[in-house]
């Protein structure tokens, strides 16, 4: 069983999860795949039986589950890095019995292990195959297998929203070695979490203070500001628009964020998930194109940020009762202080010594410099 550790100093959180060391890694095998048959790809249509069985899938009506026929499949992960855990059928029952370390402003002598205080690794991890062909990468999709795909995420995310024991899910998807990824064939995955995640706590804490300050949605208005100087636009559709941020972490990171305040994926028509995954295809389309000196295909991330479901953490670290009590009383729920986004991180560069040891990022390339170069990019697609 996989376990939560924190270090009560930092703050800082790591999955414990010794099982996932056993996963296959194939990508000794092929770098650039094809998209036929691959006898032990456990992804591949018709290894159906290589995995655990499906939890959801597209796939047309009368088809077996577990069988082949499908467009998009969904399978808990072999190797998961946490589990579901009967002792807690809700999310309260995990609060109420782990809060104290979850809280980030409980002293160090309050805590009954100060040093070794372990959490069970409770969750969801699931695998979302993208498509019965062995392909790498999202560019390498039909416009139809990147809708079901997108479609998919949405369904997924309301689906574990509704399980009432988890706070948060993020989906994200590995593109090669370089970026974590095992086995080639293109899926994606998701991971829920009984706790809201430290990055989380603080993007929600910063956003609910500028709205207390001023009613308006960080977001939003950080959106209007990047729209009207264009520096760092990459790209727009109807309702989306694609951006490298301020504060790049790596060279060619990316986001991209509805136009309109959106605080969850899973509340997106789907004609916008659609639009939006097709977007982010052209965004890596772009991204390829620029990363010519790469051996290979160009290895990437992909994270989907969506609100978070219930409120469990110190938001406020000065006075965590005031701020839920205040969320309460004027119905700002995550709603209201939340706005989903995609996050796409080419692997261009490694973090290194100085990194690591500071938690600060050196960029060699700047999100203008980067912009402008995947605009410019554009003109020849």
């Amino acid at each position: 069983m996989s376990e939560y550790r924190r270090d009560p100093l930092t703050g800082r959180w790591v999955i414990v999860a010794e099982e996932r060391a056993a996963r296959p890694h194939q990508f000794d095998i092929e770098t650039n795949a094809d998209d036929s048959y691959r006898e032990h790809c456990p992804f591949c249509e018709g290894n159906e039986s290589l995995t655990p069985g499906e939890v959801d899938a597209i796939r047309p009506p009368g088809s077996r589950a577990d069988g082949p026929g499908w467009a998009v499949r969904v399978v808990p992960n072999r190797y998961p890095a946490v589990h579901r855990d009967p002792r807690f059928p809700d999310n309260h029952s995990f609060q109420s019995r782990y809060g104290n370390v979850l809280d980030v402003d409980t002293p160090l002598a309050m805590f009954e292990k100060p040093f070794y205080q372990p959490l069970p690794g409770t969750g969801a991890h699931e695998v979302l195959v993208d498509t019965p062909r062995h392909i790498l990468s999202l560019t390498d999709m039909n416009d139809e297998e990147v809708k079901n795909v997108f479609r998919m995420y949405k369904r997924r995310l309301s689906a574990i929203s509704k399980e009432k024991r988890f706070a948060h899910a993020m989906i994200f998807k590995n593109v090669g070695a370089a970026a974590g990824a095992s086995l080639p064939h293109s899926h994606s995955q998701l991971l829920a979490m009984p706790f809201l995640p430290p990055p989380i706590q603080r993007e929600l804490h910063r956003a609910i203070a500028f709205r207390r300050e001023t009613d308006l949605c960080y977001w939003c208005e950080h959106l209007k500001h990047e729209l009207k100087n264009k520096l760092r636009i990459v790209d727009e559709s109807d309702h989306f628009v694609v951006l490298c941020p301020y504060v790049s972490r790596f060279p060619g990171e990316v986001a991209v964020f509805p136009k309109r305040h959106v605080s969850h994926y899973e509340t997106l028509q789907q004609h916008h998930t659609d639009e939006l995954g097709k977007l982010v295809r052209h965004t890596i389309t772009l991204l390829e194109k620029l990363a010519v000196w790469i051996k290979g295909r160009l290895a990437y991330n992909i994270v989907l940020k969506s609100g978070p479901f219930v409120y469990n953490g110190p938001l406020d670290q000065r006075d965590m009762l005031d701020t839920a009590v205040w969320l309460q009383k004027l119905d700002y729920s995550f709603e209201k202080v939340y706005h989903f986004h995609v996050s796409i991180l080419p692997s261009l560069a490694k973090a290194a010594g100085f990194e690591w040891g500071c938690g600060l990022h050196i960029n060699p390339i700047s999100p203008e410099t980067a912009a402008q170069r995947l605009r410019d990019a554009a003109q020849s697609v």
